[in-house]
């Protein structure tokens, strides 16, 4: 892309965003120069990259990467068999730390969605020892630890006991009355190295010794008493072995590091990359942004879409839509209106989707990809060159006729502005003609009702404009999609205290086409929003209507389970009936038994016609309780796998997953959750029970009557997740359920963050929790009502 447009539509700034995320200076080095894709097959795996980073980020409370350094100096020094010292060793170390981290963290998951950064972040190697290696000798940047090596160890404990030695000898004879009177201070210090007292210089000649110094003023002579050079020489000598034995220690770590140096290389750009993807992802929940959509069939439709640079508590989101019928869209309004933004927010992103970027705008924003973008976007008249604006804006389009075809997008501000307006208007148009004949896609702001016109009438050309409020005599900042902005220089002068008969006067020097024009886009704009209010009165009915709908078909679902729970109850009774009756023949039998009957064939007749009659009065009763049961329901139904069942009493559906065991249980799968239930607490649902499924927006809800215990809002904004779910929750309230699902995704954590806002202070929420692993984890929050 053209480094002037990327400078006007401000991706450099975003870029510097970017760059404020990454953890290395090479992850920020390539934000800084990041550049977008222009095919599709590209585009798209730098949003899948971006995707994979967030769904990671998601696990974790910062990106999964430590900092590292740019090792290119080391590497170079490797190879050519140099010795590094301490910080180059330990920023080689850091290296591959970072490389053992992100290979630790970043990892595919069971899902399958996250696959392309792990297979990245398996590239990357490290050594293990030779990270603990360097851990155990290098103490910091500048000094090697005691224990690098044993013959380090041994020199420094010696170089420590001649000193505390030296520093004792020196103090004892600092504080001897025959030379403390001598000394300035009755102190030890040290000079070149070597331990020296202060003498005063009048009594140089009563303390033998060799001057190493003096003080500024020449009062103060610093003299390494005779009597402690031979101790001073044995400390220079250990610090020489020291000094032999460190050097020896960095050549051999130098050494150890010398066969990594491709490796060392090649972790770098990994993890640069690695913390560039990273970056993104970060730049994305810091904007509230969501991945727009790919398509290859041309529509450019951003949705709600929020100018990242402008401030957030005040940037009014816009919908901008080409493709299609038409591949040129012209924005008109009042100056300061927005219509710039408006311009600068469609080009900008798509510069930031097509480098992988996500948009502050709805996730079912969808985008062609660009093989370039062509911009002429403010008053960039040079005043060296002495260009006025007109010209200034000509010479940028000059470039741009010769090169928009197709695959390119052209950003035109205030075409044919700075000239003639009749002028101006029939070059604007014939421009427009040139870029859209030639295959590009063009959005343009212009004030002159002739474009507005011709937009009108030509074919491919769409109108929009920049919401004006008159009453407020201010701009909304919306846009208004299909309708050409009004011309409110009458109203808003009137408004202002010009009189009304100079306003007319004004009025009868327009052409009767152009007054018509006016009023024919006045009449527009006001069936417009006359259209507006309606389906807003529309809309509004429809969700009061849905509301009692809602309320008659929980009455009814209450009245079934009264009738159930009344036939459950007989049904007991009826049981405990024929258990009573049957022990109660049993006892006349044994009775009978007892009283041992001359003749044993009249006893086995007896107990026989007893146990008939007892038979006779099961059956009579167990065809009573058949009787209860609802019609078209004849006895028990067979119930096979994969039918569709309903809980008895709780009125949630699930589908059968595998037959009952010999006990009659059955596995059932039940939304998020498995399920155990018998036989008996279940019953097959008729197909004239199961309930339409309406598919509204991107959710789909069931009829209260199942007491759905899950509801699915991902794709939704917080906004919409909250009215369906304030509604659902009202609903599995009133059904008696104590513990629902809500589906709300792991995407960026913005909506599920949203909903948990929304759930802690309902009415009806005792407590939530996040899914735990086989329902849903972080994608599912888990409800318990009151």
């Amino acid at each position: 892309m053209d480094q002037r447009v990327i400078r006007i539509l401000e991706f450099d700034k975003i870029r510097q965003m970017l760059a404020e995320k990454a953890v290395s200076e090479l992850g920020r080095q390539l934000a800084l120069k990041l550049k977008p894709a222009t095919d599709i097959n590209s585009v798209t795996a730098l949003m899948e990259e971006t995707k994979e980073a967030e769904s990671i980020l998601m696990r974790y409370s910062s990106a999964p990467l430590m900092s590292f350094s740019d090792v290119k100096s080391e590497v170079k020094r490797l190879e050519t068999q140099g010795v590094l010292n301490c910080k180059e060793l330990l920023r080689l170390n850091g290296v591959f730390k970072a490389a053992k981290t992100a290979k630790a963290n970043i990892k595919k998951d069971n899902e399958g969605q996250i696959r392309i950064l792990p297979e990245m972040a398996g590239r990357l190697f490290f050594d293990g020892a030779f990270i603990q290696r360097i851990d155990n000798a290098v103490l910091d940047e500048t000094h090697l630890a005691d224990g690098a090596s044993d013959e380090l160890f041994r020199l420094r404990r010696a170089l420590n006991r001649e000193n505390d030695k030296l520093r004792d000898k020196l103090s004892s004879l600092a504080k001897d009355e025959h030379i403390s009177r001598y000394l300035q201070d009755a102190i030890v210090t040290s000079r070149n190295g070597r331990y020296v007292v202060p003498v005063k210089a009048e009594h140089k000649k009563d303390v033998k010794g060799l001057v190493h110094d003096q003080s500024a003023s020449g009062q103060t002579l610093f003299i390494e008493p005779e009597s402690v050079v031979e101790a001073n020489n044995k400390i220079r000598e250990l610090e020489a072995e020291i000094k032999a034995e460190e050097h020896r220690i960095l050549a051999e770590l130098s050494a150890a590091a010398a066969p990594y140096y491709d490796a060392f290389a090649a972790d770098t750009e990994i993890l640069a990359y690695l913390d560039l993807v990273f970056s993104k992802a970060s730049l994305a929940g810091s904007m509230k942004a969501s991945p727009p959509e790919f398509n290859e069939d041309g529509i450019l439709h951003i949705k709600s879409g929020r100018h990242p640079l402008v401030n957030a508590k005040t940037v009014v989101p816009v919908t901008i839509m080409i493709g299609g019928d038409y591949t040129a869209l012209i924005v008109t309004g009042p100056n300061t209106g927005g219509k710039t933004v408006s311009l600068k927010t469609c080009g900008l992103f798509q510069l930031m989707a097509q480098s992988g970027l996500f948009l502050p705008a709805l996730a079912s924003t969808t985008l062609p990809v660009f093989k370039r973008i062509f911009a002429d976007i403010g008053d960039e008249q040079s005043i060296e060159q002495s260009l006025s604006t007109f010209s200034s804006h000509m010479a940028n389009i000059i470039p741009i006729l010769k090169n928009a075809k197709t695959g390119a997008l052209v950003l035109l501000d205030e075409l044919g502005a700075g000239t003639d307006p009749a002028e101006g208007a029939a070059l604007a148009m014939s421009i427009l003609e040139e870029v859209k004949n030639n295959g590009a896609y063009v959005m343009a702001t212009t004030h002159y009702s002739e474009i507005k016109a011709f937009a009108m009438a030509e074919p491919g050309y769409e109108n929009a404009s920049m919401e004006f409020d008159i009453k407020t005599l201010s701009p909304t900042y919306r846009l208004k999609m299909g309708i050409p902005g009004l011309s409110n220089a009458f109203e808003i002068s009137r408004k202002l205290g010009i009189s009304d008969h100079v306003v007319a006067r004004a009025k009868s020097h327009m052409t009767e086409e152009r007054t018509r024009f006016e009023q024919l886009l006045n009449e527009a704009a006001a069936s417009e929003e006359e259209a507006r209010k309606k389906i807003e009165q529309a809309e509004d009915f429809k969700r009061k209507s849905q509301s009692l709908k809602d309320k008659a078909k929980l009455q009814q679902e209450k009245a079934e389970k009264q009738e159930k729970a009344i036939i459950r109850k007989a049904k007991e009774e009826a049981a405990e009936v024929i258990k009573a009756a049957r022990e109660e023949a049993e006892a006349v039998i044994s009775s009978l038994k007892k009283a041992r009957p001359e003749n044993e064939r009249e006893l086995t007749q007896a107990i026989q016609s007893a146990r008939s009659a007892l038979e006779q009065q099961r059956q009579a009763l167990s065809d009573g309780i058949k009787d209860m049961d609802k019609p078209g329901t004849p006895g028990e139904m067979q119930i096979q796998v994969g039918d569709e069942v309903k809980l008895i009493g709780v009125g949630t559906k699930g589908t059968v997953l595998e037959a009952p065991d010999n006990k009659g249980i059955f596995q059932i799968q039940a939304g998020v959750m498995k399920l155990s239930a018998h036989v008996s607490e279940i019953e097959s649902i008729k197909p004239a029970e199961k309930t339409q499924i309406k598919a509204t927006s991107r959710l789909v809800k069931q009829a209260p009557s199942q007491a759905k215990m899950e509801i699915d809002i991902r794709g939704l904004t917080i906004d919409e997740g909250i009215m369906e779910l304030d509604q659902y929750l009202d609903e599995m309230f009133l059904s008696g359920l104590k513990e629902v699902s809500i589906i709300h995704g792991k995407g960026t954590g913005k909506l599920r963050a949203g909903i948990h806002e929304f759930i802690k202070r309902h009415k009806h929420v005792a407590s939530y929790r996040l899914g735990t692993f086989g329902e849903g984890e972080t994608g599912v929050t888990i409800v318990t009502l009151k």
